[in-house]
């Protein structure tokens, strides 16, 4: 990060810029040795939005992606990831269009919270499946059904 906001420093001090852009600003205009740049980065980097695709779904015998679609982290037993990480905003560049992509979970365009909760039925399901569960909906759990009425 301090190397891309040195370089990002040195292009816009370039002659072309001189009646464009004054100069740094918001404390940066501070930050004269490596030890205040990065005491700069730290007090003003965020992330800007949801945080997804840590840890992309791809089709199951594909050669990227880190969890299959049914959620379970490849070469690794016993462990699944349920949450908005498995989002992919978009293929691979050195993968070749195909059917399969459009099997993976893209980022919307709104809010991650709802695609989120789907991902977490879905492995729910997949769960329940594996152990050979049945679902406990409240009309399952009564001995007597009249109670529900």
């Amino acid at each position: 990060m301090r190397e891309a906001i040195k370089s990002a420093l040195r292009f816009l001090s370039a002659p072309v810029w001189k009646d464009y852009v004054i100069g740094p600003t918001g404390g940066l205009e501070n930050a004269t040795t490596d030890q205040l740049l990065d005491d700069y980065i730290h007090k003003n980097t965020f992330t800007s939005s949801h945080t997804v695709g840590t840890a992309a779904m791809s089709p199951k015998n594909a050669n990227y992606g880190v969890v299959d679609p049914d959620l379970r982290v490849k070469r690794v037993s016993g462990l699944r990831v349920v949450d908005a990480s498995i989002m992919v905003s978009r293929a691979p560049l050195s993968t070749p269009p195909t059917d399969d992509l459009y099997e993976q979970p893209f980022v919307t365009c709104g809010h991650t919270q709802a695609p989120t909760y789907i991902i977490a039925e879905r492995a729910a399901d997949l769960i329940k499946e594996t152990w050979n569960l049945q679902s406990s909906s409240p009309a399952n759990t009564y001995e007597d059904q009249s109670i529900l009425s």
